[in-house]
């Protein structure tokens, strides 16, 4: 139950929100606006029109803040915030708060018990997300034409007892992680925030909870 910063394991509670609320065909036209956050990618440029489905792998696979933005704009930013928050309190994520679409600001925060609800209510509701996070072979031309891979930042993606799931990073949020995997043949959340090193701390708890 103990508050941090969550990071870009925001994003998780994005892609609910986005998949919720905004067709995924829909396409996007990017504004100045929408490039301004750190962790762009060439393959966002200005005045692109693309779908919220690419935008919605950019953002879960690579991370891409800007992704995470643009989604954000679809609804208008000020209430999409707000559905975030929403969705958060009706999942009873009772100390969970988001402050931004991407995760950048401090004021992201959550809890283990909290971000193990929003796993849970991914996997049962919306198990396309978890399904995006484990996909390592997104590609989208730059404004030149040239093709460019997204790399996926979770490098448990391609575990075969992994179902899915978002890591973040901030200096002052350290590393955090929020994902599923299958142990003894169930779905096992694990989350872990404030950590050193979120892959070791995952992979310890896997092993305690019986996964090695």
């Amino acid at each position: 139950d103990q508050k941090y910063p969550i990071a870009s394991v925001t994003k998780l509670m994005n892609a609910v929100v986005t998949l919720e609320n905004i067709n995924k065909k829909t396409a996007i036209s990017l504004t100045k606006n929408m490039l301004k956050p750190e962790g762009q990618s060439p393959s966002l440029f200005l005045n692109l029109k693309i779908s919220v489905e690419n935008l919605l792998k950019a953002s879960l696979i690579q991370s891409v803040n800007d992704a995470s933005r643009a989604l954000s704009y679809a609804v208008g930013i000020g209430r999409f915030v707000k559905l975030m928050n929403k969705k958060a309190k009706a999942l009873g994520m009772e100390n969970t708060t988001y402050y931004d679409a991407h995760g950048l600001s401090l004021k992201n925060i959550s809890t283990a018990k909290d971000l193990a609800k929003l796993l849970t209510y991914i996997y049962r509701k919306r198990p396309e997300i978890l399904d995006i996070t484990k996909n390592n072979n997104f590609w989208l031309p730059d404004a030149k034409g040239k093709l460019l891979k997204f790399k996926n930042l979770n490098n448990f993606y391609a575990m075969p007892n992994f179902i899915g799931g978002k890591t973040g990073y901030l200096t002052d949020a350290k590393e955090t992680m929020a994902s599923l995997f299958t142990v003894n043949e169930k779905p096992v959340a694990v989350v872990v925030l404030y950590s050193k090193n979120s892959q070791t701390d995952t992979l310890k708890l896997l092993e305690l909870a019986g996964a090695f």
